[in-house]
């Protein structure tokens, strides 16, 4: 696992705790990718069919952040999406170009939100 990756993990975990689910970078365009850290129940209630539809979304944000980013010039490139649910926050990292794409799932707890991402600042930039 590169480095940068481990090290995230190891930030994640210790300000999200429980409340992580799982760490996935890779290239996901290519369905590439490795898990870097998925917590015992991080697959529950999906089908297997399912995770690579959960996949193609998030090629769906790599690929639209060309887009956001020419329609947002003024404030930078973009870093981020975050997707908010009942039971489960996912934030997808593509705006650091020396990082993988980088999927964090987290439970549905939004405090953990800034926290990671502050780790994921402090680790990839």
């Amino acid at each position: 696992m590169d480095d940068r990756i481990e090290a995230l993990v190891d930030r994640l975990e210790s300000r999200a705790g429980d409340g992580l689910r799982g760490v996935f970078y890779g290239d996901f365009r290519e369905r590439d990718y490795t898990i870097a850290y998925a917590s015992e129940d991080a697959l529950d209630g999906y089908e297997p069919g399912h995770v690579d539809d959960v996949v193609d979304e998030v090629v769906l944000d790599v690929l639209s952040a060309d887009r956001k980013e020419t329609l947002h010039d003024p404030v930078g490139p973009l870093r981020c999406t975050v997707e908010v649910y009942d039971d489960g926050v996912n934030v997808v990292v593509l705006g650091y170009e020396a990082a993988p794409t980088v999927f964090v799932g987290l439970d549905g707890d939004v405090s953990n939100v800034s926290p990671v991402l502050d780790a994921v600042e402090e680790t990839l930039r």
